[in-house]
Order: C-alpha cells, then structure tokens, then sequence
C-alpha cells in the first residue's frame, strides 16, 4: 500500500477523540491545512523523522487548530522543545501553569473565566492525578490524560476558583499534579478492572472531604469504541524502534496507541512525536515486534 500523501511534508499536531473513535491530527506543512485521520480498527506504519515544524495555533474559544500560516520548520528537540513558532504561540495565548505566570495573555484572561471542574484520573491505585478543566472542553482533557476512570469532584464559576482546590488536594499524600508519559505507558499494562478504579477513586475523594459532583466515568469506550473491556496491554520490546510503530489500531489511551500484532495489544507512546515530520504508511506493517510472555515464577 501507498504512503499517505507521499509527495506533501506531514506534521503531526495532535490527538483527539469523536463520535468514531480516536483520531490523529496531522498537518500539510507547505499547503497549509490539517487533517483528522481516524485510527481505529486501521492498520498502519507511523514513522516520524528528526524534522521538526510548527504545529500551529488553536482557539481557546472553540478548540478549532490550525496549520502553520507561515510553515515554520523549528529548531531539533531540546529539553525545552516548544511546539509552536512565536506569531502562533502568541495567537493561541495559553498557559496550562497560568498560576505561576508573571502575567497572562488576553486570551487566557478569557478563558480562565469560563466555568471550570476538577477532576481525579485515575491510572493505578497508588497513581491518582488531580487537574481543572473548562466546562467548555467537555471530557476531553479527561481522554487527553490517558485515564482510565476519572471523578469529576466539584464545578466552579472559574479558573481560579477550581485552582484552589486542585492546589490543596495535590499537597495531599499519594495525589500527583502532574504524571510522565512513561509513567502512564508502564501501568497500562497492570491489571485493570472498571468497578474497582471506579471505587478507589470515590474512596480518594472522600477520605480528603469531597463528594464527586459529577459521579465517576469508566472511560473505556472513548479509547477503543465498542468493547465489553479494554484488551490486555503489552510493551514494546525494548528492541523495537524508537521512530517507528505499526499494527492494526484497537484504540488509543491519550496519546498511547494500542497497536495489534500477532494476537498481542502494544502500547506505544506518540504523543512526544507531536511537531516532528511523520510519514504513514497505510495497509502495512513496516517493523514487526516479538513477544515473550513473562513466566511467572513458583513461590
């Protein structure tokens, strides 16, 4: 089968979640326009190169993104890789750590105005994530955090107002505020049963004074669609390549594609390719991964 849009320089901008299951966001780089390409029940190669462009701005109003007005090609990864050339980070104006900021863009003044939850993600027993979200946004932040259930604790009028509590319940004991992606990746493969994380997360709340307002939600038909339960999740072999991923997509976990090959579910890891020049090639399977189930040692 083809490469997709073989003759066109592709950025990989985002991820997101519709009616239809997970999708990519990628961008055309040089005809300026973007493109959602659903992902479930398909089988492909995603590769990305060292290439690395502007992913472009969105609106804190409607969540629309966009390509690169200018195409900018960015600077390689550094520890402080930004996604986006300067006139697009100006237009966009966020700033997720808005509590910390000496000052704050007319944008985000807006946005943290409009109503705002906090949430409790769930990823193990002993991984439970505090964050706020707008109302506006709906569960997305929840599906963009790779959560398996997650508790909607209480509503409030504003940014600020949701701040103070995320703030007091991430001082508390066994609470993150924030959680690594290889973090996540590791415990997708921990046993996981719906009702349970469901229950851990009602107990979490309440032992620290909060009723979940908005109940708690097994997030799992968001990730991989019409399922009675999420498959059971594998690593990547540590030999595997680091640019490249490839299966049949039975879902995705935040920005972890599940990936089928040979009867076993990989997770592997994309977001971190977001700004990077990728290259898909749809219908084949260009690296191949072998599987060693562990052996359980007798006690």
């Amino acid at each position: 089968m083809p490469r997709f849009m073989p003759n066109a320089t592709l950025v990989f901008s985002g991820l997101g979640y519709a009616a239809d299951g997970p999708y990519l966001l990628v961008n055309d780089v040089y005809g300026k326009k973007q493109m959602r390409l659903p992902v479930l029940g398909r089988t492909f190669t995603f590769r990305h190169t060292q290439k690395r462009f502007c992913i472009g701005p969105f609106d804190l109003k409607t969540y629309q993104s966009k390509a690169c007005e200018n195409s900018v090609e960015l600077m390689p990864f550094s520890q402080y890789k930004d996604d986006m050339c300067p006139a697009c980070r100006e237009e966009t104006g966020f700033n997720p750590a808005f509590y910390n900021a000496d000052s704050i863009s007319a944008q985000q003044r807006a946005y943290n105005l409009t109503p705002h939850f906090v949430y409790m993600a769930y990823f193990s027993p002993q991984h439970l994530k505090v964050g706020i979200s707008s109302e506006t946004r709906g569960i997305e932040r929840l599906l963009e955090q790779g959560a398996r259930v997650a508790g909607i604790l209480k509503r409030f009028a504003n940014a600020d107002e949701a701040r103070a509590l995320e703030a007091h319940l991430c001082a508390q004991e066994g609470i993150y505020e924030t959680m690594r992606l290889g973090t996540k990746v590791r415990l997708l493969s921990d046993p996981f049963k719906a009702d349970a994380a469901i229950e851990t997360v009602y107990e979490a709340a309440r032992a620290h004074g909060v009723e979940p307002e908005g109940g708690v939600l097994d997030l799992t038909k968001y990730y991989f669609g019409d399922v009675e339960a999420a498959p059971d999740i594998v690593q990547l072999p540590d030999d595997s390549p680091s640019d490249m991923v490839a299966g049949r997509c039975v879902g995705m976990v935040g920005g972890i594609l599940m990936l089928e090959q040979g009867g076993n579910v990989f997770a592997a890891p994309v977001k971190e390719w977001e700004s990077y020049e990728v290259e898909i090639t749809v219908g084949e399977l260009l690296c191949e991964y072998e599987y060693e189930p562990q052996q359980m040692g007798l006690f």
